[in-house]
């Protein structure tokens, strides 16, 4: 099946009452490079993911089972709780000694780290005990202070998991008894696979391998748009792939359970060619927006200090500040699907936490005259500025959304 053909039922998939947009719906990536610097990201709200922070199984446990160095991930927690907000941990790194194929080359992080564990055979079977350790030891330290649980980073990807579904399913079965054991609050959350035919094929091959029962939440990564295509993304298409991929979690039973996007930005490889910061500010926003709109229980944007998405470099920057903009509107909001009228306006109704009603408009290419519905008299751009509807009711639409309001 074509994902891209489900776009006439999009908007039977993505309905209704939605909550209140908690703080936690707006997550971030940092690399390690955030310790050095000192500079947290500040306009994070209520949740960070620890991935490519030098926090993994080989920087805990580099050279034996014997020693931990648990230094890095302490900095981390520490930082976290100081903020305010609560720990996604991504299970997804085995170390060199510990590796079935120690000299595996494939492995992006590091020769045999993508590979599973020598005592977890490809069929499933197998002690698992050195995983398992590790996971009770790595919950006994944290103590609580890693409240979710991500199970593998694009598993779909051999050169970050070079093993079977059944190896897949083990490890998803023992870090949550192991975790379970230690923190019976843990949540332990899918692996981040993304949405398009290859990554959504490992999702069915998961789920057919019986990992439904060992996770709470959904997890995906939610890119749409890298490797410097000649058009500006398209966000749209955020309907018709997350329909698609529900259909799959439809056929295990799991299409009930919450859905978090773990990682998305504009992607790798685009930094080198869509590289107008008001442009993506512009897709930030129009990002949160449809994410939000489709019933998505967090985002976590990667990365805050990454060119795949960079939000800060020294200091904020412009997607960074619409960043802030978009988190202070919908924390505490509610917010109806984004429709596409036959103007080629996209919308998005949002009811503030004071019961105001507010609209957000753009279009994905060019520009377009808008009329501004009567009961809406200001207007906002992405980095918050105010301005005056004009009196003939005119306001030009484009690519960055603008928000309009009484």
């Amino acid at each position: 099946m074509n994902y891209r053909r489900t776009s006439l039922v999009v908007f039977v998939l993505v309905t209704a009452a939605f909550s209140q947009i908690q703080p936690t719906y707006f997550g971030m990536s940092a690399t390690a490079g955030v310790l050095a610097s000192g500079k947290w990201p500040t306009t994070t709200a209520g949740s960070i993911r620890l991935w490519d922070t030098r926090t993994g199984w080989p920087d805990i446990q580099p050279v034996s089972p014997s020693t931990y160095d648990w230094s890095t991930l302490d900095k981390w927690l520490n930082d976290a709780a100081a903020h305010g907000e609560d720990v996604l941990y991504t299970l997804g790194r085995v170390p060199q000694w510990a590796s079935s194929n120690p000299t595996d080359s494939i492995c992006r992080f590091g020769t045999g780290q993508c590979d599973p564990p020598n005592d977890l055979n490809a069929d499933g079977t197998g002690t698992n005990q050195q995983f398992i350790t590790f996971v009770t030891a790595l919950a006994t330290h944290a103590a609580g202070r890693i409240q979710y649980w991500e199970i593998l980073n694009e598993p779909q990807n051999a050169y970050y998991w070079n093993g079977t579904f059944a190896q897949a399913v083990r490890w998803t079965s023992d870090a949550r008894a192991a975790i379970l054991s230690i923190d019976p609050a843990a949540v332990i959350v899918s692996p981040g696979t993304g949405m398009h035919p290859s990554a959504t094929t490992w999702t069915d091959g998961y789920f057919a391998a019986g990992a439904g029962p060992y996770v709470d939440i959904i997890g995906f990564h939610g890119y749409i748009y890298g490797f410097c295509p000649a058009q500006l993304p398209d966000t749209s298409v955020v309907y018709s792939h997350l329909a698609y991929y529900r259909s799959i979690l439809a056929k295990y039973g799991q299409d009930t359970k919450p859905l978090f996007n773990t990682e998305a930005s504009w992607g790798k490889g685009a930094e080198r060619c869509f590289t107008d910061q008001n442009l993506q500010a512009g897709f930030v926003v129009q990002m949160y927006l449809m994410y939000a709109s489709a019933g998505v229980s967090r985002f976590y944007w990667y990365a805050w200090n990454q060119p795949a998405g960079t939000l800060w470099n020294v200091s904020i920057l412009p997607p960074g500040i619409a960043y802030q903009q978009i988190l202070q509107e919908l924390v505490g909001s509610t917010l109806q699907p984004c429709v596409m009228g036959s103007t080629k306006i996209w919308t998005c109704t949002l009811t503030d936490s004071s019961g105001v009603t507010k609209l957000f408009a753009w279009v994905k290419n060019g520009t377009k005259a808008y009329s501004v519905p009567a009961s809406f008299q200001h207007y906002s751009d992405v980095y918050g500025t105010l301005y005056a509807v004009p009196t003939n009711g005119k306001v030009t639409i484009s690519f960055s959304p603008l928000l309009f309001q009484p």
